[in-house]
This record gives structure tokens, C-alpha cells and sequence, in this order.
């Protein structure tokens, strides 16, 4: 049997309250479900058979699942204009003038970007430019 050693450390206060509720939606405890994720980020599987198994299965799951609603990580809604300003001023306006806050508010309200994919910063960082482009365009009579 491989000895243990117990370790202490800090984790930021945000970061505190994800930790322990993924722990209780996960059904364990604190110390087994951080090894898992120290074996998961270092690439080393659990050497108990019927664990790593689970683990497959799982990810078999959320991969069919994937495969059933589209593409993993994309939201499942076309990119629609009006929806994406209004999630973009609806966001602005609770005090959150953030490109990765923004971005993950229209990730979650499902909406995909004019290319299909997620947003991130730098996505919505170029939409915004377009947008104030076109809107000055609008606003100076269309003239070329």
C-alpha cells in the first residue's frame, strides 16, 4: 500500500464554494475528489479497475450526449442578432462590461456566433467592432 502525506493549501474564496459544491454533487468527499483531479490533470489513471471504468462510461455518456445535441462545447441556437444585443445589454446593464463575462452569458443562453462556434473574448471583442462599424454606418446616412 502507497503512503499518503497530508497537504495544505489556499484556494481563492471563488474558486472555495465550486470546489465543495462539485464535491456534494458528486456524492463523495473533498480528499477523493481532488485526487481525482490531480490523477485527471496529471494523466495518470486510478488504479482501481471498476473506477477507471466508470470514468469511461461517463465520458462515453457525455460524449453520446454530445453527439445527440450537437457539438460538444457549442451552444445548440443559431446565431441570432437581436438576441445576442439584447444578451449583450441586458449583461452591460447588471454592471458586467466584460468581454469573458459577456461571452459566457451568450454561451449560456445557448447562442452560437455568425461562424458556429462558442464565444470567448476575443470572438465577441471582434463582433463588438462590427457592430460599432455598422452602427456608424447606419448613423452617417449609409454613405459609402
Amino acid at each position: 500500500m502507497s503512503k499518503s502525506l497530508s497537504v495544505t493549501f489556499r484556494v481563492p474564496a471563488e474558486l472555495s464554494e465550486a470546489f465543495t459544491d462539485a464535491v456534494n454533487a458528486a456524492g463523495g468527499d473533498k480528499t477523493a475528489w481532488l485526487i481525482d483531479a490531480i490523477r485527471q490533470k496529471l494523466s495518470r489513471p486510478e488504479s482501481n479497475p471498476d473506477a477507471r471504468m466508470m470514468a469511461l462510461v461517463e465520458r462515453m455518456e457525455i460524449a453520446a450526449a454530445a453527439l445527440i445535441g450537437g457539438k460538444q462545447g457549442i451552444p445548440p441556437l443559431p446565431y441570432d442578432e437581436q438576441a445576442v444585443i439584447r444578451v449583450v445589454e441586458e449583461t452591460i446593464a447588471q454592471g458586467f462590461d466584460n468581454g469573458r463575462i459577456i461571452a459566457e452569458r451568450l454561451n449560456e443562453a445557448g447562442y452560437q456566433t455568425k461562424a458556429g462556434k462558442a464565444w470567448d473574448k476575443d470572438i465577441y471583442s471582434a463582433w463588438k467592432r462590427q457592430v460599432k462599424k455598422l452602427t456608424l454606418y447606419q448613423l452617417n446616412g449609409d454613405k459609402g
